[in-house]
């Protein structure tokens, strides 16, 4: 797929692309495919619960925000909303999303993605990589198709991203079959849509990367290709059983480890906080809002779901039949 959309200097995004640059976590920051063999009891409990959270500020009980976690990517008719899904959808009159793809303008977006996502020769990938990293390419991209010539134009976190797709395309995973486009299928004419961040401020927050972190997030990607598919289908597990434990495990084991501490800072917790601001001040407003962002997004200590908790909202895990 990416063959025919990235290759030199005429690149054109695709929605795949756009849906996956919300959340880099699933493939790049993975160390391990399996939920923990000793899932927490509360976990447990979880297993009957649907990945959605209810939200009210005390004082206002009837005002309220449904939140879910997406996964960006899945397999035709891999994820089925629970009743108690359905029911909240149904509840609100405004669905908001990080990104809408619709919105994005193809020219500009590639636009976007020349400027903030490849080099100028004579500047080109190679002089930007370890040496580690720079040794694992030739293999990795003979695998896939990409050229050597292609991949030099792309800067590290843009190469990153297109093996990742390429990886999930080749496993049968698709934005389609993404819960936020499945979502946006529903709520398109019925609701309002609100976006919590733009296109051009993701690309800049992937490019504002530090060269070492881009470098990790590469080599990353070439060392763990083959498991990609498997840590995608652990995160649909934890989110089909309402286990945001298992889902945290899974994604921010390497949170404490220093060299890896600016990647979550950067595609986790900066837009936490100023997602959270955003969500908080819906209740502000007189529509029921229904609020989905990447699954990474909600869990851990330093996720949204803790972060509104600390705003003094409280913060309900729904059952999976309304």
């Amino acid at each position: 797929m990416m063959r025919a959309t990235l290759n030199g200097p005429n690149m054109r995004p695709t929605r795949l692309f756009l849906a996956f640059l919300a959340l880099l976590g699933t493939a790049c920051a993975t160390t391990s495919a399996e939920v923990p063999a000793s899932t927490p009891r509360s976990a447990a409990v979880a297993e009957r619960r649907a990945f959605l959270w209810e939200v009210t500020r005390p004082g206002t009980p009837d005002k309220r925000l449904y939140l879910t976690g997406s996964v960006h990517l899945g397999r035709p008719g891999q994820f089925v909303f629970p009743p108690s899904m359905e029911a909240a959808l149904a509840r609100s009159q405004a669905l908001v999303v990080e990104l809408d793809p619709d919105k994005a303008s193809p020219q500009q977006t590639q636009q976007l993605m020349l400027r903030l996502g490849t080099f100028t020769p004579p500047d080109g990938l190679s002089t930007h990589l370890s040496a580690e990293t720079k040794a694992l390419l030739p293999e990795a991209l003979q695998q896939v198709g990409i050229p050597m010539l292609a991949a030099e134009r792309m800067r590290p976190w843009l190469l990153s991203l297109t093996l990742s797709l390429m990886e999930m395309q080749k496993a049968g995973y698709s934005e389609t079959g993404g819960i936020d486009r499945m979502l946006l299928t529903k709520a398109r004419g019925t609701q309002r849509i609100v976006e919590l961040e733009s296109l051009e401020a993701q690309m800049n927050m992937l490019a504002g990367l530090p060269e070492p972190v881009q470098d990790l997030m590469l080599r990353e990607q070439l060392q763990q290709a083959s498991q990609t598919a498997v840590s995608m289908a652990a995160v649909a597990t934890a989110w089909e059983g309402g286990n945001p434990d298992a889902l945290a495990h899974l994604l921010f084991e390497r949170v404490d480890d220093p060299t890896f501490r600016p990647f979550y800072e950067a595609l986790f917790f900066t837009r936490n906080r100023q997602m959270t601001d955003k969500l908080a001040a819906m209740f502000e407003q007189p529509e029921t809002h229904f609020a989905v962002v990447g699954a990474g997004h909600l869990v851990g200590e330093e996720g949204i779901l803790a972060l509104l908790a600390q705003k003094g909202f409280q913060v309900r895990q729904l059952p999976r039949e309304p």
